[in-house]
């Protein structure tokens, strides 16, 4: 049984969905320059900028991870050198992209400003995006398991006078 052919129809959805979300950013940031929402938002520099910084990390971590498995497989050597290689192409063409002119606005104009500034917004973005989904999860995993907690003590006590009780 091949089964390539949907892997094949599987990388194309992703592949359409992912380049429909980025048309969409666009189009929705150039309609709040246009409509005068937001002045100057500058979206191509600060897509590019995020896209290759996520390329570096992501190639980054991909490495380390490689070099940590390295020493059970002998292929992994080839792939851990591919990633290395990945991430540092990544780095020196984020390096080209600012020394041309292309930077994010508010931000000193030199290369490592331009990257922590643009790591530092990354991440805490992605730490609130994983913040909410973890808690957006918890809850609705509480909710659906209808997990029974013991009930108070106090409530199962009966008071029928408020009163003291003379001994």
């Amino acid at each position: 049984m091949n089964n390539d052919g949907d892997v094949v129809r599987d990388w194309r959805t992703l592949t359409l969905v992912v380049l429909t979300l980025t048309v969409l950013i666009f189009i929705a940031n150039i309609h709040l320059e246009v409509r005068g929402e937001v002045s100057d938002v500058d979206i191509f520099s600060r897509f590019t900028h995020s896209a290759l910084i996520s390329f570096i990390f992501v190639n980054s971590a991909l490495f380390l991870i490689t070099l940590a498995l390295s020493h059970k497989h002998a292929k992994l050597i080839e792939q851990a050198l591919g990633t290395l290689l990945a991430a540092v192409v990544a780095a020196l063409l984020f390096g080209l992209l600012v020394e041309s002119g292309i930077t994010v606005t508010g931000v000193a104009t030199d290369v490592w400003s331009q990257f922590a500034l643009g790591a530092i917004r990354m991440m805490t973005a992605d730490f609130a995006i994983l913040l909410a989904l973890g808690t957006s999860f918890g809850i609705l995993l509480t909710l659906v398991t209808g997990r029974e907690t013991p009930s108070d003590p106090l409530l199962e006590l009966e008071t029928t006078s408020f009163e003291k009780e003379e001994e």
